[in-house]
């Protein structure tokens, strides 16, 4: 296994890459710091934030639960179905934009301190290879070295802690897209009977394995867009990680004769300890992730040679010219006022939706129908009673069952208004949709002034008798002359 000399990067190549365009492998070092210890709880936080959240129920359902097969999703207690594309839109955008926006503020912020490919290499993979192999130097050692029964053995244990690992986070991440609760009652039985997300957790264990165990940051340099994106999203005003050359130029050993030397003793901790394989003080670089290692390994050798710290620090491109820095320009107003609209919207559909959606239309068929109904008490005539015929189109949008009855208030009812239907009880199952006719029946008395008459029917829980709804009804009659 070839491994990174790095006293020698190439100018022409990546320093992860041969001559013959061949892997090379990088071992950083570890480092201890400021920067460190909070990256170290930041990444804690987030394994922790990524393990428990599928467990946490907000209104009775996971609180982030992407059922892409039931096309059902929910997302802090809110509940979306496939319909409800736009407003998932909003909420992509809104990641998106806060994306670019954070971005032209911070740099690679996103990166080196909350990525996955960040967290889990950074903060327990090669936490498993500190503890089972030991520092930087004996994992190089041991690459270097011909196989025997210690070495053997060492990989064997460091990529069995690296497969328990993987198949923890793989069925962790799978929770999010069937369900916690579902994924543990396919724990306990045969992979037969759940082939598909059996060959899913499969594949992906390998993916992560090969990634997180081997392929590292060639997914960051080869595959990952986001470093391609970076040079249109910042520019001279975002904050990187960056070296000071105007105080560590020229670095000991490049001073002419008799000349001043800078800061920079040319020490390379400031490589060793880089995840990419990346000399920082060649600038700002497409494989630099901004993880700020080489920040606290120089501050560690400043402070120890009497030199003040920030020769490697979080400075803008212009703030090393000496050029005062901004972080209102054109750029990060146009990200803001595209986060505002996109969060506005999102707010507005949000607010204005409904668990349950009602429509009430009226029937095809004639506007109303003239019967007769009960004798009146004062001279023996029948009364004359009017039908009016609706059909009520419902769609649940929540992830429960609901049992409706459509009633009318107390007020029509003492007028003798009522509801004829079918059934009781309409019974709408959980993201689904159904349309019910009923008829509605008064006395001839109601609308006769006008012709018509407004009403209110009312959607009740059938379990609880609470008002979920109310609707206004337009009812048409003859007019008396």
């Amino acid at each position: 296994m070839k491994v990174v000399d790095q006293r020698h990067l190439p100018e022409e190549r990546l320093a992860t890459m041969d001559e013959s365009g061949k892997r090379v492998y990088i071992f950083p070092a570890d480092v201890k710091g400021l920067y460190r210890r909070y990256r170290t709880i930041v990444q804690i936080v987030l394994v922790v934030f990524f393990l428990i959240l599928p467990w946490v129920k907000i209104s009775g359902h996971q609180a982030l639960l992407l059922d892409i097969v039931q096309r059902r999703f929910s997302i802090f207690g809110l509940t979306f179905w496939a319909h409800d594309s736009p407003l998932i839109f909003f909420i992509l955008a809104t990641l998106t934009i806060g994306l670019g926006f954070i971005t032209a503020l911070w740099g690679r912020v996103w990166c080196g301190w909350a990525c996955p490919q960040t967290v889990f290499i950074d903060g327990v993979f090669r936490r498993i290879e500190y503890w089972v192999i030991g520092s930087h130097i004996k994992q190089m050692n041991l690459a270097k070295s011909p196989w025997t029964w210690e070495k053997f053995i060492r990989y064997s244990i460091t990529w069995i802690l690296f497969t328990a690992v993987s198949l923890i986070i793989t069925h962790s991440f799978l929770a999010y897209f069937v369900g916690a609760e579902r994924l543990v009652d396919m724990t306990q039985h045969n992979p037969r009977e759940n082939w598909t997300v059996f060959l899913i957790m499969a594949f992906i264990t390998a993916v992560l394995l090969f990634d997180f165990g081997w392929f590292r940051e060639q997914f960051c340099i080869i595959m990952c867009p986001y470093g391609r994106f970076q040079s249109v999203l910042m520019d001279d005003d975002s904050l990187t990680v960056s070296y000071d050359p105007i105080r560590g130029e020229p670095r000991r050993g490049f001073a002419k004769p008799g000349g001043a030397e800078g800061d920079c003793i040319n020490c390379y901790k400031c490589v060793a300890v880089c995840p990419t394989g990346i000399d920082i003080r060649n600038g700002l670089q497409m494989e630099c992730i901004g993880c700020t290692a080489c920040i606290d390994a120089c501050d560690e050798v400043m402070e120890k040679i009497g030199k003040p710290k920030g020769l490697i620090r979080y400075a803008t491109g212009n703030s090393l010219k000496g050029i005062k820095s901004s972080m209102f320009r054109p750029r990060v107003a146009i990200y803001s006022v595209m986060l505002v609209v996109v969060v506005a919207l999102l707010v507005i559909n949000i607010s204005r939706r409904e668990d349950i959606v009602v429509t009430v239309l009226r029937g095809t068929d004639t506007p109303y129908q003239i019967v007769k109904g009960e004798e009146k008490e004062n001279n023996g005539e029948e009364e004359e009673q009017i039908i009016n015929h609706f059909k009520v189109h419902l769609k649940n949008q929540t992830f429960d069952d609901v049992r409706l009855k459509i009633a009318i208030p107390e007020t029509w009812k003492e007028k003798h208004v009522e509801i004829i239907s079918q059934t009781d009880t309409i019974n709408l199952d959980a993201g689904k949709d159904l349309t019910v006719h009923f008829f509605v029946k008064f006395p001839g008395t109601i609308t006769a002034i006008t012709g018509e008459q407004s009403v209110k029917i009312i959607f009740l829980d059938s379990k609880t008798n609470q008002i979920k709804l109310e609707k206004d009804l337009n009812l048409v009659g003859p007019k008396s002359l």
